[in-house]
Parts: C-alpha cells; structure tokens; sequence
C-alpha cells in the first residue's frame, strides 16, 4: 500500500511538472513574477547578459597547414567607427578569430576633434588586450581615396601609420609598401555601379603594388573581382569593414558566421599569416560560402568531409558523410541537393558498383560565378 502511495506521489509530481512545462512561456513568466512578493527589497539578481564564452571554430589541417579565421579589415572610433579599440578585439576573440587587423581611415576622421591625431593610437590601446588573451592583433591603416577613379587600400603588418598619411594618393601606398605592408584593394565593387579596374590600380598592380583583393566586403560579393584575384595570383580576401557591432545573435539567427579570411599557415603567429598571405594561401568565407582558388578548395573539401561505409545490401551502399569543419557545404550528387551543416552527419546511397561520387559544392566559388566540381572516393 505505502509503495502505491508512493508510486502516485511521484506520477503527481511529474504531471505537475509537465504542466508546467507545456504552459505557454507568458503564464511560466507570470508565475514568475508573482514569486517576486518574495524578493529582497534592497536587491534583486537576475542572470548577465554579456557573454565571456568563446565560440570556438573548428577546422581541420588543410593541405597540411593549419587554418586561421582572420578579419583584415575593421574600424574603431579613431577614423568612422563606433566601438572603443579594445572592444573590437573582446568582440572578435568571443566571436572565434584567431586575429584581427585594425585599420582606421588615416584620412578620414570625424571624431579628431575629441581625439589625438595620432594614426597609432587605436593599435596601442588594443594591443595589450589582445595579449592577455592570446589574441594577434595586426597592426594597419586604410588609404582612403575617391572610390570611383582610386579606391581604397588596406596597409597590414605596418611599422608607423602616420608616415603613409600623405596626399599624393599613389606616394601614399608607396610609403606603406617601404615599410613591407601587405596591401589589399578594397571592396571594388562598392559605391560603383560595375567593378572595373581603373588607371590608377593598373599602375598599382604593374608596380608590384598590391598583393591582396577582397571578393566579399560587409556584405557585398564581387564575383568578377574573384576572377582578377586568380588570374592575378592575388591573396583572396573577405572581411566584415564593420564600422557598429558585430551583431552575434543577428549572425546566429541567420545561421551564418561574420565574413572573415581562412588563412592556411605554417605556424600560429602573426609571421607565419603574413607568410601565408604573401603565398596566397587563403579562403574568403562569407554567408556560409567560400570562395578559393581551385587547388586550395579542394584540399579545404578532403581535409572536411570524411566519408565512410556503413551497410551493404544486395543492390546499394549505404554510407555517411561527417563534416569536420565549421564551414557548411552545400552538395550536389546523385540528381539532388544536400544540405550537410557545421559538425554534422548525412548519409546516403549508391549502387553497388560505384566506386566514387560526382558531387557539385553549390556555395564554393572557384572563378567568376564557378563553382566546385570535385568527386568523393568511395571504399
């Protein structure tokens, strides 16, 4: 008797709190507030919502180099951005880059009048917050100059900014390149009406003057830019140009991580992503896509997918396939569509006498609006 008793406690328990459970969120709260005639009156609790969690990326070695999430391009309110230096590097180390350029505008500041005119100042106020946590900082500036006849450029790995803030617009990126900058073209494509290369970045580029292009800007892809990328053999570059926030649950509503340049390296320090980006060696990743010269998509794609048998019947194979990267893949095989995301695992079927798969990766771009075409050995 007592062990029935104790039986119809117990179920009486778990249907209360089923419930409870099943209530619609407004009457779970109000039950809450009501508890509220309980609560201290000098002080009340309640949880943070600032988070001090990093979310981490996961990528596999490429190629046999190891793979950095990078953005080379953000502001601070030392040119036209809103956010204190410091804050642009917690955002970015919490956001799971491995580093970050900082590269106010040298000639455009709207906030000089409440600030030094020193074009040093954003870095060395961020730096010593990037190392307590790790974080490489990379020390940069942004040639800011007419959009439609010159452009911008980005000058990373510079010694001194206030040395390139000169107005000959050509002596300018001169001067960052006698400090060895990398020096990227920024966003082509914005604020024209078509992307075209004009005298002035025909001359940059016979000089020998410019190494990097962004494809992808904020939220702007360029696809003919990706093809001047190749057939220049220039690094290729994505970057958030984030001027606010980075908007992390915007990003995570939409499914997507904020645009940054995977840079496949020998080691993990700021040498080994400069080595790294002189060779070339990088992936744009914006909007859960990637774009990347073809032999460095391909071996981003081996290293990612791992596929495996796991039944066999008189007529099919059965297989998985498990994503080891961050980055999701969008699949075109066997007459359909497949979506694998982040860290994750589809299956699928094929005859018994198949011995690979023909698959089209929809969102790697190789080339102008091309995409990957890349077969998957099967055991």
């Amino acid at each position: 008797m007592k062990n029935n008793i104790r039986l119809r406690g117990i179920l009486t328990i778990c249907t209360l709190l089923l419930m409870f459970f099943s209530l619609p969120a407004s009457a779970q709260n109000k039950n809450s507030f009501e508890s509220s005639k309980n609560w201290n009156p000098n002080k009340v609790y309640f949880p943070q919502y600032s988070s001090e969690a990093r979310e981490n990326l996961t990528f596999p070695k490429v190629l046999g180099y190891e793979v950095l999430a990078c953005d080379f391009h953000t502001h601070t309110v030392f040119s036209d951005g809103l956010v204190w230096p410091d804050l642009r590097v917690s955002e970015a180390w919490l956001g799971g880059l491995d580093a970050m350029a900082l590269t106010d505008h040298i000639e455009y500041r709207p906030h000089k009048g409440f600030l030094n005119s020193d074009h040093n100042t954003s870095y060395e106020i961020a730096k010593p917050i990037a190392d307590q946590v790790g974080f490489m900082l990379i020390k940069g500036c942004e040639i800011t100059r007419k959009q439609s006849t010159l452009g911008h450029f980005n000058a990373l790995f510079i010694n001194d900014a206030n040395p390139i803030a000169v107005d000959d617009p050509k002596q300018s990126i001169v001067e960052a390149h006698k400090q060895n900058a990398f020096i990227i073209w920024n966003h082509p494509g914005w604020a024209v009406d078509t992307t075209y290369i004009k005298e002035f970045q025909e001359d940059l580029f016979k000089n020998g003057l410019i190494q990097g292009i962004e494809v992808y800007n904020n939220s702007e892809f360029y696809p003919r830019v990706l093809a001047w990328a190749i057939d220049k053999k220039l690094a290729i570059i994505a970057a958030s140009d984030v001027h606010g926030n980075v908007e992390s649950g915007v990003l995570k509503s939409n499914g997507v991580l904020r645009p940054m340049t995977l840079v496949l390296t020998k080691e993990h320090s700021l040498s080994g992503i400069r080595e790294a980006l002189d060779a070339g060696r990088t992936l744009a990743l914006f909007q859960n896509r990637l774009a990347a010269k073809q032999d460095i998509a391909k071996g981003f794609v081996e290293a990612s997918l791992s596929v495996k048998r796991v039944f066999s019947s008189e007529k099919s194979k059965f297989y998985t396939i498990t994503n080891l990267s961050s980055v999701p893949f969008m699949m075109f095989f066997n007459n359909s569509l497949h979506e694998l995301p982040a860290l994750c695992t589809i299956t699928f079927s094929v005859p018994l006498d198949s011995s690979k798969i023909n698959v089209n990766f929809e969102n790697i771009f190789i080339y102008e609006n091309r995409t990957l075409a890349h077969d998957l050995q099967l055991d």
